[in-house]
């Protein structure tokens, strides 16, 4: 069933019931502010005044975003302090699993937006003390992901739909050959 919102005065249609997980995934995480707020959250940058203050984002924008992601299990709140009662809001592993995402968005913005003063943010990795960037591996081999080196396939949830059309045929099409 489709879902309509209206979110700042803007009608917004779920994409959540599309059997893509990228549509999926961008309903979540895609609305406008929600990157942002998850980059400073994985910066540290955990009490609500200090992400409203550092993104310059207005107190019920920020409100919705923080609520819509408790309510998927992406954050949690944290109580620090007790009287005035005070929350911080930290990532849970779900929230975490979200870094790859934001960490290629940098990796695109860096090298097609970041102008000739170069990245505005540098990664440094722990382990080696290397600036790095993300990239995309095969699990299995751990040879690169690039489109000239993949196939998409029908996964076991994949259904003919909106926004699906081509694995719905594709997944027509393999029950046919099998």
């Amino acid at each position: 069933m489709t879902q309509v919102t209206i979110l700042g005065g803007v009608q917004r249609t779920s994409l959540d019931d599309m059997a893509c997980s990228i549509a999926r995934t961008v309903d979540l995480v895609g609305e406008w502010w929600t990157p942002l707020i998850l980059r400073d959250l994985f910066a540290g940058v955990r009490r609500f005044e200090d992400l409203r203050r550092d993104l310059g984002i207005a107190s019920n924008v920020l409100t919705a975003r923080l609520e819509r992601l408790l309510e998927h299990g992406i954050i949690k709140r944290r109580r620090y302090q007790e009287s005035p009662p005070r929350s911080e809001y930290v990532l849970t592993e779900k929230g975490r699993d979200l870094y790859p995402i934001l960490a290629t968005i940098m990796a695109w913005g860096d090298r097609w937006l970041a102008g000739d003063d170069g990245p505005p943010a540098l990664l440094i990795h722990q382990d080696c003390g290397q600036e790095t960037t993300a990239t995309i591996v095969c699990s299995e081999c751990g040879g690169p992901l690039t489109p000239d080196r993949l196939h998409i396939t029908p996964g076991p949830g994949g259904r003919a739909g909106k926004g699906t059309a081509m694995i719905g045929r594709r997944n027509r099409t393999d029950r046919r050959t099998r």
